[in-house]
């Protein structure tokens, strides 16, 4: 046998082998890998701000199942699309369920590009999607609803906030008029009835309306099925009666925060949660959008609940309402875990009351020492309507596009591989076959030919 014949049928032999080897090369290159990228969700700016608050979440993703990426630092570039050299860079890093609350120093703009990075990692890249035209979410009713109300005394309760946690204190404002002129009465005692679900102080079994007809009961509901009964009379001994319940928000935290701030001072938000949780979300909205968001990390209080107490920047004047929940989208649905209480941010109480939403509740009383309970009051018939969120930017839709060309480049080195390793193999047969003439040869070579074939196509398949 000559050193050529040893040579082609060495080369033979070998060239099935190299081309596994480049097919397993290239369908590493283009294999479907662990994604890691990031979801931005816009949310319209309140009004007045100069920033805005948008939520972003970093997920690994791997055959189709999402992970959300704790303690990871994330960078947010923003580059307003209508402000020539408008940008704005946000620095933080993603708390246990992935998020990060950015806040980007962005006038309002109508678009935007932004980029999220992790080191040199890019998680999402693209245009901000703007948000979708819709109506206008309808706002919860200020006034509790009743079972029974009766008697010449027509008895009304807000609660502030509308819903109320269970194991935490609500405060209610109690309103007393005339059942037929609709006209506040005064000194009218109210009390409130014991009952399983509620827990009540002795300071809060009985009050007094003032010139307004206002009077302020504080409970703590202890269960999800809570029943309110107040009873009211008059020194006329007129008589009335209010049951009905009360919006619960179960697994809710306690959230406090001054009924009215000062222009432009900071803000004091004080969360307490119910569970044993790490991270809890807050927010300031208005009427318009979202004015601030933090996912500040909770400290063990000395009652063995977690909390936190945060420094919100100055605000311009207006009705807003503070948020806290344990759900990273509480506040856009306003459900169950999520509890809300609004503030005004005024340089005045008379200032507040002209930013009320009801006119007869929010009117200024003729008694200067009511004013501050007229604020109170004026709050608690605000009501509040979630702020609209929406997919601003999707990184998994420019991981899925690198993906594709990953793939793709892969797919192209394997059926590339084959292509070559078939011609030459066949080459090589068919010169075997003309020195040999034999029909095993031309088998072999039909066959060599048909595996590299089927090879390509399964690739080529999946």
């Amino acid at each position: 046998m000559s050193a050529t014949s040893r040579a082609e049928r060495l080369l033979a032999l070998l060239t099935p082998a190299v081309a596994m080897t480049a097919v397993a090369v290239g369908l590493r290159l283009g294999a479907r890998g662990e994604l890691r990228a990031a979801v931005v969700y816009g949310a319209p700016a309140a009004t007045g701000a100069s920033w805005l608050a948008w939520q972003v979440v970093v997920f690994d993703e791997d055959q189709g199942m999402r992970q959300p990426v704790a303690a990871l630092p994330v960078e947010v570039v923003a580059h307003a699309g209508n402000t020539a050299g408008a940008s704005a860079v946000w620095k933080g890093v993603t708390n246990v369920d992935g998020v990060a609350e950015a806040l980007l120093a962005l006038p309002r703009s109508t678009g935007m590009e932004l980029e999220v990075r992790s080191g040199s990692a890019v998680l999402a890249l693209g245009d901000a999607r703007p948000e979708a035209v819709r109506p206008l979410a309808a706002p919860q009713a200020g006034w509790l609803r009743f079972a029974r109300r009766e008697g010449p005394i027509a008895l009304d309760v807000a609660a502030l906030g509308q819903r109320v946690a269970p194991g935490f204190p609500a405060e209610l404002w109690v309103r007393a008029t005339d059942a037929t002129t609709h006209a506040p009465l005064r000194d009218v005692s109210v009390a409130m009835e014991s009952d399983t679900s509620l827990s009540i102080g002795p300071a809060a079994t009985v009050g007094r309306t003032d010139s307004r007809g206002w009077v302020r009961i504080v409970v703590t509901p202890v269960g999800l099925a809570v029943t309110v009964t107040l009873r009211a009379r008059a020194p006329d001994a007129r008589a009335g009666a209010w049951i009905g319940g009360l919006y619960m928000s179960p697994g809710a935290p306690r959230l406090d925060v001054a009924t009215r701030i000062a222009p432009d001072a900071p803000i004091a938000l004080e969360v307490t949660m119910p569970a044993a949780r790490s991270t809890a979300y807050l927010e300031i909205d208005d009427a318009a959008g979202r004015a601030w968001a933090a996912t500040p990390p909770l400290n063990v209080g000395p009652d063995g609940s977690p909390g936190a107490r945060v420094q919100v920047p100055g605000l311009a004047p207006g009705l807003y309402w503070a948020v806290a929940s344990a759900d990273p989208a509480g506040a856009a649905a306003l459900g169950a875990g999520t509890i809300t209480r609004p503030f005004f941010v005024a340089s005045s109480d008379d200032a507040a009351l002209s930013l009320g939403m009801d006119r007869e509740a929010c009117a200024s009383p003729r008694d200067p020492r009511e004013t501050g309970d007229a604020v109170s009051s004026c709050l608690a018939l605000s009501s509040i309507a979630s702020v609209p969120r929406w997919v601003a930017l999707d990184g998994f839709a420019m991981q899925r596009a690198l993906d594709r060309e990953a793939r793709a480049r892969g797919l192209a080195v394997a059926v590339g591989a084959l292509a070559i390793a078939s011609v030459l193999e066949g080459m090589l047969l068919v010169r075997a076959a003309a020195k040999s003439r034999t029909r095993t040869v031309a088998v072999a070579v039909l066959v060599a030919l048909l595996g590299f074939a089927l090879l390509a196509a399964f690739i080529v398949r999946v």
